[in-house]
């Protein structure tokens, strides 16, 4: 059998038959030894960007519904930044996320990688190049109100071009998903600037048909013997359900659940029941007719900059045109005061608001009869 040998230091040589035993290397965690920001470099963008969009909508799900991301893949791309950091950024639960110490660098980081890219987007476009403004709004007030004056505000700026994005869930403003939003809650935290633009005023209305055959209700007592169209969306008052029945459970009462506006206004236009509809729905069509019961409702309407483009003369031109838009002194019902509709009727017809939703709602076929 063969022996082993020495080398001249001393250290025995194997034989050519003596087994060979390889030693791994100790396993360290070096990413310990890497800084934060050393560390953030191996995150992916994109990931981090969706951190950003889920930590500002306030959970998992609410993050799925605005980034359209299914809850599971949100999850496993959150896990996937944790890996890269060697840390946990945030605690899950069905409260919402409650962030760690990491986490809450890691937001402020995201916040700050947001807004830099986005300065770096708002210089002004080279000349002859088209700008473009992007404006988020609330889908009733985007679709039944501002649709109508944007083709008139366009072809009197016809060198912008306009995005705008009706939804009832709120832009992430200061994040740059948009330069300035119309909207009835104030933004998450952030450093968006904030104004108030005017008032939206909510109360009852139900179609001619609905009440013909059900009756009309003289107070919120008789909801029994009728049947509620409600709306569940985003910036919607949903949790007043109770103060606008008199009681907590409604079983059988809603008739017609829905998150869209557009949806629930012609739900309750061709008859499906009663709602609640803010006030300058009679100035978009009489097929509604408001109900003079307890039940009213005020919600600001609140234009929302992004600093980053504040100065920019297309968001100075849209801010202006925006607040012309909701004028109290010319539509009533945007004043911070409330206004029956039944005092709408010079207004409606004045030279500022005929002609605005000519054909838009009374005259649709897929409405039916009046």
């Amino acid at each position: 059998m063969p022996t082993s040998k020495k080398a001249r230091n001393g250290t025995k040589i194997p034989g050519p038959s003596a087994k060979v035993i390889k030693r791994r290397p100790e396993t360290r965690s070096y990413a310990g030894k890497k800084s934060f920001h050393e560390k953030l470099k191996l995150v992916d963008w994109t990931d981090l960007e969706l951190f950003l969009d889920v930590l500002e909508a306030g959970s998992l799900r609410a993050g799925a519904s605005k980034t359209r991301h299914a809850v599971g893949t949100i999850r496993r791309r959150l896990q996937r930044i944790e890996d890269k950091l060697g840390e946990v950024i945030a605690q899950r639960g069905p409260s919402g996320l409650r962030l760690s110490s990491v986490g809450e660098q890691l937001l402020l980081t995201a916040r700050e990688m947001r807004r830099t890219r986005q300065s770096a987007e708002a210089v002004q476009p080279p000349a002859g190049q088209r700008e473009r403004i992007r404006i988020a709004v609330t889908e009733g007030l985007g679709t039944y109100w501002l649709m109508p004056r944007l083709v008139e505000f366009q072809r009197a700026n016809p060198g912008l071009d306009v995005d705008l994005h009706c939804d009832m869930s709120r832009s992430d403003v200061a994040g740059g998903e948009c330069d300035l939003a119309v909207q009835l809650e104030a933004p998450a935290e952030g450093t968006a600037i904030v104004h108030h633009i005017g008032c939206l005023h909510l109360m009852l209305f139900a179609a001619e048909s609905y009440l013909t055959a059900a009756g009309t209700p003289t107070s919120i007592d008789e909801w029994p013997n009728h049947k509620l169209v409600w709306q569940e969306a985003d910036q919607v008052a949903s949790n007043l359900l109770p103060f606008i029945l008199g009681r907590s459970e409604a079983p059988g009462l809603i008739g017609i659940r829905t998150n869209s506006s557009s949806a629930h206004f012609r739900a309750i236009a061709t008859g499906g029941g009663i709602g609640i509809l803010p006030t300058y729905a009679r100035a978009i069509s009489r097929r509604v007719r408001p109900l003079d019961l307890d039940v009213r409702l005020r919600r600001e309407i609140l234009c929302v900059v992004n600093p980053a483009r504040f100065s920019s003369p297309a968001v100075q031109l849209a801010m202006t045109w925006l607040n012309s838009c909701f004028a109290g002194d010319i539509y009533p019902w945007f004043r911070d005061e409330f206004v029956h509709p039944q005092d709408f009727e010079q207004a409606i017809s004045s030279r500022h608001v005929i002609g605005l939703f000519e054909g838009f709602i009374d005259n649709m076929s897929a409405d039916g009869p009046d």
